[in-house]
């Protein structure tokens, strides 16, 4: 009796990740047909690998300033010279800058598991509509890959400038004020690629729920919105505390 042998998987795992790789380029100018086939196969490790190579870009390329941002802030400072450790030598740098690396990675990539959890929760919940958690967390790391590929654009203006104190979005308008300062932070919410990583975002999820593309729109306001305005609040707690 002739054994049946099961059809390779190769092609088949060759063909996802080709289109996880595409989906990479069509979030940009082809959401829709992006997003029809994320319904279908959610995308989750190609867009969460590609999301971490290009913050890791980003922190590695402009580590040093941002470092020197943060010891130009007083609380920092004062931190330092309490233990002793004012003027810091390279030693200091380089574990800030280390810190810098791992903890802004580390925010980019669980801004996209927060949003989906609160996508998932106004979606099925309260708008009662039906969605795994997989197919929402994919609209998500396609989303903030989107907005990551926003913060590459920035590394030729801060090196030019020689300061990271460079926007695409209204805070640009209020330089001097520093990321610490609550209006920075809310006007930095106002630009062109979260406006871009928002909408996104809305066309995926009104895919995925097959909603209406204008309640696509509000739940992407609710999850990435939502997690921008705790942003903006907890920094102007932390402005009171100061």
């Amino acid at each position: 009796m002739e054994q049946v042998m099961p059809p390779a998987a190769g092609p088949q795992a060759e063909t996802e990740t080709v289109g996880s790789l595409r989906g990479l380029v069509d979030v940009f100018y082809r959401p829709t047909e992006l997003f029809q086939g994320v319904r279908n196969r959610p995308r989750v490790l190609i867009p969460l690998l590609a999301l971490l190579i290009v913050v890791a870009v980003f922190f590695l390329a402009l580590g040093d300033m941002l470092v020197q941002m943060q010891l130009e802030m007083p609380q920092v400072r004062n931190q330092l010279e309490l233990q002793g450790m004012w003027p810091p030598g390279e030693q200091i740098r380089t574990v800030m800058k280390i810190q810098t690396l791992a903890g802004g990675t580390l925010a980019m990539v669980l801004g996209p598991l927060l949003t989906a959890l609160l996508a998932l929760f106004f979606g099925n919940f309260v708008m009662a509509g039906n969605a795994r958690f997989k197919q929402v967390w994919s609209v998500m790391l396609y989303g903030a890959f989107l907005y990551a590929v926003g913060m590459l654009v920035l590394i030729p203006l801060a090196l030019a400038k020689g300061s990271v104190m460079v926007s695409l979005s209204l805070a640009a308008l209020v330089p001097n004020l520093g990321p610490q300062h609550v209006l920075y932070v809310a006007l930095s919410k106002v630009g062109v690629f979260n406006i871009w990583e928002i909408i996104v975002v809305g066309i995926g999820l009104s895919i995925i729920y097959d909603m209406p593309r204008n309640k696509g729109y509000l739940l992407s306001v609710l999850s990435v919105g939502l997690l921008s305005i705790l942003h903006i609040v907890v920094t102007a707690i932390g402005q009171i505390l100061m």
